[in-house]
């Protein structure tokens, strides 16, 4: 399925304003070629990713963006709680069910099905093939982001979540 271009551009405009967003990456983005997109729109931003349990390695684990496993706890909250941004990529509400939501950050949605609107209720939500919705916001992005997370800053949020 081919996603709105309206959602797109809107997608693009937050994804284009933020400072410091956060992908969450989830089961319905497994694919190869989800995985390809995901790792460069990444490394483009940059972005640091932070996956589900059954996403894990959707990004190697030595990759510097890669996070780990969000929990849905409070050791999230050095990540989550900074990002000014929540990506969710292929994020299945079901998979990742948190007792609590406390994040201020906005949050765009990119999925293969629409949003429950647990535990969260996205700003803007983008429905299609994952990968094409990716490829869709490559030129909408390409030169025009904002984000400045500190590489040094993710290393050391990276070894936080190692404990």
């Amino acid at each position: 399925m081919r996603p709105d271009p309206r959602a797109l551009e809107r997608a693009a405009e937050l994804i284009r304003a933020a400072s410091r967003p956060v992908v969450l990456a989830g089961l319905q983005s497994k694919r190869p070629e989800e995985a390809t997109w995901l790792r460069a729109f990444a490394e483009a931003l940059p972005v640091p990713v932070l996956t589900t349990g059954k996403a894990k390695g959707l990004l190697p684990e030595a990759h510097p963006l890669a996070l780990g496993i969000v929990a849905g706890g409070g050791q999230d909250d050095a990540v989550l709680g900074l990002a000014d941004l929540i990506v969710t990529f292929g994020l299945d509400p079901e998979e990742w069910n948190p007792s609590r939501w406390p994040y201020s950050a906005l949050v765009v949605c990119l999925s293969r099905t629409p949003h429950s609107g647990h535990p969260f209720t996205p700003l803007v939500e983008v429905v299609g093939d994952l990968a094409l919705i990716l490829e869709e916001l490559a030129p909408r992005l390409r030169g025009k982001t904002q984000a400045d997370w500190d590489m040094f800053q993710i290393d050391r949020l990276k070894k936080a979540q190692r404990g």
